[in-house]
Parts: structure tokens; C-alpha cells; sequence
């Protein structure tokens, strides 16, 4: 019969395991050494060598648990009363984890088809796969049969539950026929199969001396090796933490979520008690009594919820250790998860200042570990999370997603400049060329509605930047933008071929993604291959593409759409971890990661319901009542794993415990672990210390300088820096908003438009004014025939060529075509009964006036729209908005004085030529100022009139005209400012430069009322 140990919390676990082989004497070489993970046994093998009392030693062969089948060469299982290995176990290969996952999904939509719950895509298909891979795990985890899941669901259930045994065939009957068919078994089911065939083995023909450490045997395999190797004459196992101190009492009141239930449990299944666990010998070499007194305390504060009534005499047996068992341990309850993160890096960073001293945060909350990761570099601090990136956000693994969601978004901007702006896109150029070439189309093509599809979209895009009346291209820019596109053309070979909406097969598609992808990744010196498959994401990456490969076949034809889908759903729980520790003294660690490792310091971070412990999730598979039926385990079992954890980490001499109130913007809730060290501290009149940490953090982001509020900024340019020429519509917004002209005007900066913007104001404008110019131009007004034949026919043609030359553009013509027929069926009653007093039509005209100020001229110029000349000799001037119009109110406050400015323009003969070179009007007096608003919808169009019910339009240009000389004359002072939004009341937008003016740094709730 072997022996069953424990080493409790307080002990460095590997320290004592290492310590206590030396010491038995036995040859260690010829011993064997279970651990529960690679990390531990790499741990294991450091203990012995720092212990060892020579330079040289055979050391034991340490394995861990969960590799037993692969390592140990465990081919052969003897049968009862037969020899060891003389019968050979006949297992079929274990599936490929790439292969399980695309085969369970093909059943899953082949089944979804059969019972008329069709499943809608292929990448739900993999998510669904994930879904019943782990229900297959956890009943091969449990060794409960899956089969017996068909009798689950009876009567007391509700419908649904059938519905769902129904869908679950997939793994009871369809799954285990497929694997037949392949010749292949699951791989949890294998691996269970493979332990059982060993524990035969070793009861039959014992391996040697064996020692199982460190593991708590949570799976029901594990738990039944652990069983037979202590049951083995020179099999030793050697438990991690187990209360030897706690009263009977407690011991039987022990439910899943305790961290002593599992060990209760296992010694259950071994057929001990726990009197029959002894103290591993070299335990009681490690003389703590602070660490010591740290483990009595923790076991009260996690005492099941049933004998917590033995808190009231808490004081009588824990009063005289617990200064000491306080000694050492802080709890740090930060307001943020970013204070929370920083505070810990603190404390990391802090370890280092002593030579030799070690520190390790562990956490399940991977956004805290990489926040804390990040954070150390502030001090050129590198530590990898032992976690591990998922593929999908490394450098390669982002790459080819990318890369694929720009292919089958056919090159529309927004994906195009994600995937050629990643740092791995360098087209076979020397580094920031292509990213250069990129910013360029970034900045002068790819703005403002989106484009048609593909790289024939981009150079029609290109052509038309290069021909459009605002912010064109030059020469020089257009032959660069035109060479930018020949590249692409040459990088992206493959991705028209691929285009087509037509499912194809999944390796076609993959292939030519990857070869995409090496083009794209190639640069001046390194071929594409080796620039992308190199670095640990890159070995990652090309593991993962050749899965999907041999693979690729179970997908069969994909639409080029679904592929990125795919392929997200696919690296989804594909993990890239470190290959080596990056940092000889600080580690990152999860909590499986962290079984058996030590420390000098140790932070538990992210203590909060939901993080540390995870919910208790039953799945959306089964329920409880049917978990229970079938024999599986409560899902609090897995809160009792997560409490041993923390027990084992709390009996680590310094301890920080750490947590953020609120995260996400919603307070959290703490720990249960957490509230009762709490209670249980206070009931005995101590606190807990939170240590300088919070403190040191606000002291560390405290600027130098206090802060203040900054002003309304109020730039004041030279004179001769400032403009000596504007337009009447920027009038206005000198008038409402003077920071944008210096920002445009003086400091020469241009708006950028979104990225595939909605049609905006500008295009259908242009559009919209340039059909009504065409009409007016090709059927003008004539004494015998004031409107044409058929005129909403010939309307409508100019609108099809006019929007057919904005194809490059196709949100603009299928947002605004529509529109534009309504606005046609109100333009030509109302252009028909206008045109009576019309006798002729100016459209587009330029003009410019000069108005002398006190050191110079400056040029007033504008394009009006239109301007009729009426029977009387009197003027009218349009503007056609297909926006909302300013109303007469506005205009009497100086706030809109575009057309006002026109009327007393045309009466000084400025208008006197059209865009065509043709005359315009000669100077006379204005009748008419008005808006035509022209938005289609509800209301297509409405003449909205400029002037108020007591002035004329002379009038009102007048006054315009000298409110603009009054103002352009203040502004040639240099002690005007250009402030920013000055009257912000008349502003109902964002400005184009408010950010640069820092708006919403300084406006108050006041400036906007």
C-alpha cells in the first residue's frame, strides 16, 4: 500500500517536494514524478537543481498529468491475470482538434437541415461545434456516458428541453457513427480510455517508485490514476493543501463551491479518510508561523456556510495568531480596473528594487493581465501573459483576418485601409513605403461615400478625385494615385478570380488568401513567407492555416462573404503562448498556470463575482435537475477549484489581494472570498491593510503642474497673415464661428470627409445643382415656349446621365435617386408657373466685388445658384438647398447673409459672366431672395424666402452688405481674435475644427444654451 501526503498552503509546495525526495535517499533517477502541468515540472526540475547537493544528478522523470498516455509510452494494456503489454490496446487515433471541430459542425447543419432547424451560417455552425465539443468533454471528463443524455428530458421539463435532446443527436447518434466511419475516437473519451488502460497496467506490473503531486484529481481519470498509484507499494500522492486542521463538523457540512470539497471528494474515491493523510515530511522543515497562522485564518474565512456560527468564538482560537496571520497580506480595492491594473504594476515593479526577489500576478481576467503587462513597459518592463494571445490578436493572426475582410468587402475603404495599414503590409517595398502610398489614398481618394465594388471601384474613384470641383487631384497626385492602384492590382492578384458571389470551395478561397497575404507581406529584403510565417504569431499562424487546409474539404463551398466569419470563428480559442519566460523575476500567470509555482510576492487579481470566481454556468445544454440525472458534477464544482486556488495563493507569505469597484461603468460586486476574509478580519476587531498602492497611483498620474480648465482659444494672426479674400458663404461662418476661417484660411487646413460616409451634403448638392443647371442651360426660357415638351421626360434623362457619371459612388444614387424623381414631380409644376415672368435664366454665375477697408481690399466673391430676370427688369436670386434652408429670421441676425450679399452684388454688376463664359445679368435691382429647398420625402420642395415680412431683398442686401464691411473691418485689427464659437446658440452642428479649438474642453452648459 503507498502513501498519500499533503503539503499545506503555507509551504512552498515544489520547495518541500524537491526537499523531501533528496532526503528519502531513494535513486532518484529511477523515480517518477507526476505534476499537474508542463510549467510545474519545468519548476520542479529548477527545486532540484538548486537543492541538489552536488554539481551532479540524475534527476527523476517528471511528467505531467495530463500528458501520462502521450510520454509514458503506454501502448499496451494487460487484461486480468495476464501479463503487462501482452495485449496490445487497440484504441483508433484521436481526431484532430482542426478535423472535430469542422466535422462536428458539418453534422451540425447536416442535422439542423433534418429536423427543420436549419442553421444559418457556417461560422454558427463552428460556434455550435465549440459548444457541443465542450458538452462532449465534460461527460468524458466525468465518465458519464453520453448516451444517456436520450433519457434526460421527460415529462416535468418544459418543451423547449425536447426540442433541444432533439438537436443534441448530433453528439449522441450522429457524432459516435461519423467517428466509426472515420476510424477515429474523440480525444477526451481516448485519453480516458488510455488512463484507465494504464492504471490496469501499473495495478498489474507497478512502473517502480512514482510520485503523483500537486493535483487535486478534479477529473474523474485523474482521479482514478492518483487512486491506483496510491494504492501501489512504492506509489506516493501527494495533496496540495488539504485542511487536515478543520472539525468534523465542517468537514461533512463540505458543498462544491468549498476549496476542500474536490480533496474530500478524491480521498472519498481512494476509500481514506482524512486521518489516513500524513504531513509530507520535509512540510515541517519550513519554519513561517506568520504564513502558518495566514492558513488557520484563511480556513475559517472559507468555512462552509452551515458552521459559520463558529465565527462568534472566532476570537477564543484565532485572537493569538491573527496580528501574525495579517502580517504580510493586503487587499487593494481600486476604483477602475485601469487604477486596479496600475496599483499592481506598482507593487511588480516595487519587487524588483530587491535583489533576488520574485513577484507573480495571477489572474483569470486576460484584459487585467495585458493592462498589467502594458503597464510595466511604462518602466521598459517586458512580461509576456502566461495565458497566452488569442491567435486572432497577434501580429499574423489580425493580418489574415484582415486581409480577409477586406477581400470579401471587395476593397471597400474602411477594410482596405485596415489590412494595407497593418504593421505586416509592406508590398515588397522597404518599411512605410506602401503605408505611406496608403495615408495618400486615405487622405485625397478614398473620402466621402463609398465606392463601387473592387479595385475597378477604387481607380473609378480615382478618376473621379481627379475631376470633382472640391479637393481634386492635381496632375502629379493623379499619375501617383494611378501607379498606387497599378500596385495593388499586382499585389492583390487572385482577389477578382475570387470576387464572385458564388460559393466556391473553401481551399480555393484559402489558398488564394494566403497568397495574397505573403504578396502583401513581402517587403524590399524578405519574401513573403518568411516575413509573415516568422516569430512565435507567425509559427502559430501557419499551424493554423495548414489545420485548415487538410481541412478544408468538410467545408465544402463557402461564399467569399462568410469567409472571414469563418475564419474568426475558427481561430476563436486558439491560444499563442510565450515560449520562454520574457522576465527572469515577474511572471504573469493564470490560475492553472499558477498550481505549484512560487513567489515572494504574489497578487490575486480581478477578486470579483463574475471574474474570480466565473458565474456558475450551467450551459445552454442541460439544466441542473438534468445535470444531477445524469450523474455530472454541480457547476459550483468549478467554483471549489477556483477557491482552492486562491487558498493555495493566500498561504504565500506577502499577498496582495486586489479588485476595481466598477468596471464597464457598473459597480461590481466583491469576491465572496473577498467579503469573508473581510467579515471575518472585522468580527475580530483588525483590519486589513490596503497598503500605499492606491496612494502611489494617484501620485504617479498627478501632473506636475495642477490642473486647470483651459480657455476659449482666441488666435490672433498677423494682418497680413489673415484672408483678403472670402466667399459669401463663409461670411456666415466668420460671423458664427471666426476660429474656423483661421483654421482653414489661415492655418490652410482642409476637412476630411468619413470614410464611407453617407451621401452627404456636398455630393447630392453637386448632383442635385448640376441636373437643374443643365435644364435651365439646354431648354431656356423662350417667349414661344416657356418650358419644353415632355419637360419631366427630359428632366429625368439629365438626372439618369448625371447620376450615371456618380457611379463611382453607388450609396449616392441609391440614397438619392429616389429622392430626386420626387423632387422632379414638384420642380416642373412649380418651374412651369414660375417661368410666366420670367424672360431669361441665369444659372452658376461668379462673381467677385472688391470693398476697400482701411489698409486694403478685400475680394467678396460668390456663385449664385441661379438668377431670373423678371418682365420688370427686376432680379430674383435662388439658391437651391438640398438641405435644410435658413429662415428669414436667421438672415435678419446676420447669421445666414449669403443671399443678401448676392442681391447687393448683382446690383453692383458682379454676376457678369456664367460658368459657360456666357454674359450674365447687368446690374439691377433685386425682387427676390429665396431658398429652394429641394430634399424629396414627405414635403419634395419648398420656396423658403430670404427677406422678413417688413424688408425687400435691396434692403436686406444692403444692410447685409455693410454688416460684412463692418466685420471685415474688425478683423483687420490685429487685437480681434479669431474666436471659437462665439455665438455657439446658432451653431446646431459639430464644427469641421472644433476639435482643434478643444470645444469640449472648456464649453460650459451655459455657452450652449
Amino acid at each position: 500500500m503507498g502513501q498519500v501526503f499533503t503539503i499545506p498552503p503555507h509551504v512552498p509546495f515544489l520547495r518541500a517536494l524537491a526537499r523531501g525526495l533528496l532526503e528519502r535517499g531513494d535513486q532518484l533517477a529511477d523515480v517518477t514524478v507526476l505534476v499537474p502541468t508542463r510549467r510545474a515540472a519545468r519548476a520542479l526540475v529548477e527545486e532540484f537543481l538548486a537543492q541538489a547537493p552536488t554539481d551532479a544528478l540524475l534527476l527523476p522523470a517528471i511528467r505531467p498529468l495530463g500528458d501520462v498516455d502521450e510520454e509514458m509510452g503506454l501502448e499496451g494494456a494487460a487484461p486480468a491475470g495476464g501479463d503487462a503489454g501482452d495485449v496490445p490496446l487497440s484504441l483508433p487515433p484521436a481526431i484532430a482538434p482542426m478535423h472535430r471541430r469542422l466535422a462536428l459542425a458539418e453534422i451540425i447543419r447536416a442535422h439542423g437541415d433534418k429536423i427543420e432547424r436549419p442553421i444559418a451560417s457556417a461560422a454558427q455552425a463552428i460556434a455550435l461545434a465549440d459548444d457541443l465539443g465542450a458538452l462532449l468533454d465534460t461527460f468524458a471528463a466525468q465518465d458519464v456516458d453520453i448516451t444517456r443524455l436520450k433519457d434526460a428530458v421527460h415529462g416535468d421539463y418544459a418543451d423547449h428541453w425536447t426540442e433541444t435532446l432533439r438537436f443534441l443527436e448530433v453528439i449522441t447518434d450522429s457524432w459516435p457513427d461519423m467517428l466509426a466511419s472515420l476510424g477515429l475516437t474523440d480525444p477526451s473519451a481516448r485519453r480516458a480510455a488510455l488512463i484507465e488502460a494504464t492504471c490496469r497496467r501499473w495495478r498489474d506490473a507497478p512502473p517502480g517508485p512514482i510520485v503523483a503531486a500537486g493535483s487535486t484529481g478534479s477529473l474523474k481519470a485523474t482521479a482514478d490514476m492518483l487512486s491506483t498509484i496510491a494504492g501501489m507499494d512504492e506509489g506516493m500522492v501527494v495533496l496540495p493543501g488539504l485542511d487536515t486542521g478543520m472539525e468534523p463538523r465542517a468537514w461533512d457540512a463540505l458543498e462544491p463551491a468549498h476549496p476542500q470539497f474536490g480533496l474530500r471528494l478524491l480521498l472519498s474515491r481512494m476509500g481514506l479518510e482524512r486521518d489516513d493523510v500524513a504531513l509530507w515530511p520535509a512540510a515541517g522543515t519550513e519554519d513561517d508561523t506568520a504564513a502558518a497562522a495566514r492558513t488557520r485564518l484563511v480556513s475559517e474565512a472559507l468555512r462552509p456556510a452551515e458552521t459559520t456560527d463558529a465565527w462568534r468564538d472566532a476570537g477564543a482560537h484565532l485572537g493569538d495568531v491573527a496580528e501574525a496571520a495579517l502580517d504580510g497580506l493586503t487587499m487593494v480595492s481600486a476604483d477602475s480596473p485601469q487604477l486596479e491594473s496600475l496599483a499592481i504594476s506598482l507593487a511588480l515593479r516595487g519587487a524588483l528594487e530587491t535583489p533576488g526577489r520574485t513577484a507573480a500576478l495571477v489572474t483569470p481576467d486576460r484584459n487585467l493581465a495585458r493592462r498589467v503587462a502594458a503597464d510595466l513597459a511604462r518602466w521598459d518592463i517586458a512580461v509576456d501573459d502566461s495565458g497566452g494571445q488569442p491567435l486572432a490578436h497577434t501580429r499574423t493572426g489580425s493580418f489574415l483576418l484582415l486581409v480577409a475582410e477586406m477581400l470579401a468587402a471587395q476593397c471597400a475603404p474602411v477594410p482596405l485601409l485596415a489590412a494595407l495599414k497593418h504593421p505586416l503590409a509592406q508590398g515588397g517595398q522597404a518599411q512605410g513605403l506602401l503605408h505611406r502610398d496608403v495615408e495618400f489614398l486615405d487622405k485625397r481618394v478614398l473620402r466621402g461615400p463609398r465606392p463601387a465594388p473592387g479595385l475597378a471601384g477604387l481607380a473609378d474613384a480615382i478618376t473621379a478625385a481627379a475631376t470633382r470641383p472640391h479637393n481634386k487631384l492635381h496632375e502629379k497626385d493623379h499619375a501617383r494615385a494611378r501607379a498606387i492602384h497599378a500596385r495593388l492590382e499586382t499585389l492583390l492578384t487572385g482577389a477578382g478570380a475570387i470576387a464572385d458571389t458564388a460559393p466556391q470551395p473553401a481551399a480555393r478561397l484559402i489558398e488564394t488568401h494566403i497568397a495574397i497575404c505573403e504578396a502583401l507581406a513581402a517587403t524590399d529584403t524578405l519574401p513573403g513567407a518568411q516575413a509573415l510565417w516568422s516569430g512565435t504569431s507567425g509559427e502559430a499562424g501557419a499551424q493554423f492555416i495548414a489545420d485548415l487546409l487538410e481541412n478544408a474539404v468538410l467545408l465544402g463551398d463557402v461564399p467569399l462573404s462568410d469567409y472571414p466569419a469563418i475564419l474568426g470563428a475558427l481561430m476563436t480559442g486558439r491560444m499563442v503562448r510565450p515560449k520562454r519566460r520574457s522576465h527572469g523575476r515577474l511572471q504573469i500567470l493564470g490560475p492553472l498556470e499558477a498550481r505549484l509555482q512560487q513567489a515572494d510576492l504574489l497578487v490575486l487579481g480581478g477578486l470579483n463575482e463574475g471574474v474570480w470566481p466565473q458565474r456558475a454556468e450551467t450551459g445552454a445544454w442541460i439544466n441542473r435537475p438534468m445535470r444531477a440525472q445524469l450523474g455530472l458534477e454541480a457547476p459550483e464544482r468549478l467554483i471549489g477549484l477556483a477557491a482552492h486556488d486562491v487558498a493555495q495563493g493566500l498561504g504565500t507569505r506577502e499577498v496582495i489581494l486586489t479588485r476595481a469597484e466598477r468596471a464597464d461603468g457598473q459597480p461590481t460586486v466583491p469576491s465572496r472570498w473577498w467579503l469573508r476574509l473581510e467579515n471575518l478580519v472585522s468580527g475580530l476587531g483588525k483590519t486589513i491593510d490596503s497598503g500605499p498602492w492606491l496612494a502611489l497611483v494617484r501620485a504617479y498620474d498627478r501632473p506636475v503642474v495642477e490642473a486647470r480648465q483651459i480657455e476659449r482659444p482666441t488666435p490672433r494672426p498677423p494682418v497680413d497673415k489673415r484672408p483678403t479674400r472670402l466667399s459669401v458663404t463663409r461670411i456666415n461662418e466668420l460671423f458664427r464661428d471666426p476660429y474656423a476661417i483661421y483654421a482653414g484660411h489661415v492655418l490652410k487646413l482642409d476637412e476630411l470627409d468619413a470614410l464611407e460616409a453617407d451621401a452627404g451634403a456636398r455630393e447630392r448638392g453637386d448632383i442635385i445643382h448640376g441636373i437643374l443647371e443643365r435644364f435651365s442651360r439646354d431648354y431656356p426660357v423662350t417667349l414661344d415656349t416657356p418650358m419644353p415638351d415632355n419637360a419631366y421626360a427630359r428632366l429625368i434623362a439629365i438626372g439618369e446621365a448625371m447620376f450615371q457619371a456618380a457611379a463611382t459612388r453607388p450609396a449616392v444614387r441609391a440614397i438619392w435617386w429616389p429622392r430626386f424623381l420626387q423632387v422632379a414631380d414638384w420642380f416642373v409644376p412649380w418651374e412651369t408657373a414660375r417661368r410666366a415672368r420670367i424672360l431669361t435664366t441665369f444659372v452658376e454665375l461668379k462673381g467677385e466685388l472688391s470693398l476697400p477697408l482701411l489698409t486694403r481690399d478685400f475680394t467678396l466673391s460668390g456663385i449664385a445658384d441661379r438668377i431670373d430676370l423678371f418682365t420688370d427688369g427686376t432680379l430674383a436670386i435662388l439658391d437651391y438647398k438640398t438641405g435644410t434652408a435658413p429662415t428669414a429670421k436667421q438672415t435678419d441676425a446676420k447669421f445666414s447673409v449669403q443671399l443678401p450679399l448676392e442681391a447687393a452684388m448683382a446690383a453692383r454688376g458682379a454676376f457678369e459672366h456664367q460658368k459657360d463664359g456666357s454674359a450674365g445679368p447687368v446690374a439691377a435691382q433685386t425682387s427676390e431672395l429665396a431658398y429652394v429647398e429641394l430634399k424629396g420625402g414627405r414635403e419634395p420642395g419648398k420656396v423658403v424666402s430670404a427677406t422678413g415680412k417688413d424688408k425687400d431683398a435691396m434692403t436686406t442686401g444692403e444692410d447685409a452688405l455693410e454688416h460684412t464691411r463692418a466685420l471685415l473691418a474688425r478683423f483687420e485689427e490685429e487685437e480681434t481674435p479669431y474666436i471659437s464659437r462665439p455665438r455657439p446658440q446658432f451653431l446646431s452642428y459639430d464644427g469641421p475644427f472644433d476639435h482643434l479649438a478643444r470645444v469640449k474642453e472648456w464649453q460650459t452648459v451655459s455657452d450652449t444654451e
